[in-house]
């Protein structure tokens, strides 16, 4: 036999514990127990109930090879159950503090292998002392500033820890029993031992795993929905195709203004997509006053033919440079939001503002020469009707007469 633990030790609220991971939950420790001393329902943790709600206690913790004899006639309650560690040394732990002494159930407190199943034996004595404020002193004849009381506390603990199958053979083949209580003599214990009975019947391993199971579920149905709400909202209210779901690029601009457009121009064939994307970059930079400008013939050129845009025409900042003669300016613009404003009554309110012809419609250009034909139509038309600004209807307009195929008004 060995003396893991021998002296005070505080406890708060009645309650210490033993573990060899988190703190227990006391609902779950005891659910199911005859007794209501020594809880043992979560694996590698112990919750042990004392007298004395807030002060010191004496408590001695043994370690022995096999069962050790019954309890001496001192200790007025004694319950046991089984204990399954989670670790080869286990702490013993107050109640909101940290670990008051290390416990070592194997020889040198390290895992060797598998843990044997304990048997755990608690014995208590002076419970119901222990349960008086002042441990049985008189209060008037204590001084209000002596609180030493609190160190001398009536009842004590034992608590003896034994392999369960140190006597079948391997102890590692040792299984969990039925907790029970083998002596009650305190007001104090068939208190804690009703309150146990008293408690629902725990969920078997296998109902832990439905439940697991069950709630797994429920949280991966929830996020999918707010994934699926939360995409509704970023499209408008209408789910894109794949097809759309897929384009990268300053798309929302357009789903906001004009989703059936969107849609429209999203089924129309690849090339008609092209047709769009150039179209649009023509008919924004005409607006600016710069499609017919000689330099930017190549441009064009290699836009009807499908190919990408020369290099010196897809840096932005060099093109309104060359256009405008001098270093460009950005101006930046802050608006205050108008408290429960929609998205679409802002964005419609934004393009309502002064722009600079030239600085929005260059960027179409650039659009129309994305590689996705998708992309580069969407983007193209998104950067025309930043253009158009006001006029934008106009111009949304002018799309529809211009490819009738992409006219979803009236679809669904």
């Amino acid at each position: 036999m060995r003396v893991l633990f021998d002296g005070p030790a505080p406890v708060d609220y009645g309650q210490i514990y033993v573990t060899s991971r988190e703190l227990p939950d006391m609902q779950q420790a005891f659910a199911g127990q005859a007794n209501g001393l020594c809880g043992a329902g979560d694996p590698g943790v112990l919750f042990l109930m004392t007298g004395t709600h807030s002060g010191r206690v004496r408590f001695r913790i043994e370690l022995h090879d096999d069962e050790p004899p019954t309890a001496a006639a001192e200790w007025e309650d004694v319950v046991e159950v089984s204990f399954v560690p989670m670790a080869a040394a286990v702490d013993l732990v107050p109640w909101g503090d940290g670990a008051l002494a290390r416990l070592p159930l194997t020889p040198d407190g390290r895992d060797g292998g598998r843990l044997p199943v304990y048997r755990v034996r608690y014995c208590a004595a002076g419970m119901d002392e222990g349960s008086d404020p002042f441990g049985g002193l008189d209060p008037d004849e204590i001084d209000e500033d002596d609180h030493t009381y609190l160190d001398r506390r009536p009842d004590r603990y034992l608590l003896c820890f034994w392999p369960e199958g140190s006597t079948g053979g391997d102890p590692s083949g040792g299984v969990v029993r039925a907790d029970a209580v083998l002596r009650q003599s305190s007001r104090n214990a068939a208190y804690w031992h009703t309150w146990a009975h008293g408690l629902p019947t725990p969920l078997t391993l296998w109902e832990r795993v439905e439940a697991e199971v069950r709630r797994r579920a429920e949280e991966a149905r929830r996020n999918e929905e707010y994934r699926r709400r939360e995409e509704l909202r970023r499209w408008g209210g209408r789910l894109p195709s794949e097809q759309l779901r897929r384009v990268r690029g300053n798309i929302h601009g357009m789903l906001l203004l004009d989703r059936d457009l969107v849609d429209g121009v999203a089924a129309a064939d690849v090339a008609t997509q092209r047709k769009i994307a150039v179209w649009a970059a023509r008919q924004a930079c005409a607006l600016a006053g710069i499609a017919d400008v000689d330099w930017m013939t190549p441009a064009w050129t290699a836009l009807e033919r499908g190919g990408p845009l020369p290099d010196e025409f897809t840096d932005l900042t060099a093109l309104r440079t060359r256009i405008q003669g001098g270093p460009t300016v950005t101006v930046v613009v802050a608006s205050l939001r108008r408290r429960g404003a929609a998205p679409t009554d802002l964005l419609r309110a934004a393009l309502d503002g002064p722009v600079d012809p030239v600085a929005m419609a260059l960027p179409a250009l650039v659009a129309a020469g994305e590689s996705d034909p998708l992309q580069a139509a969407l983007e193209a038309l998104w950067a025309a009707v930043s253009t158009y600004a006001s006029r934008r209807d106009e111009f949304l307009a002018a799309v529809r007469r211009a490819f009738p195929i992409v006219d979803q008004t009236d679809v669904g």
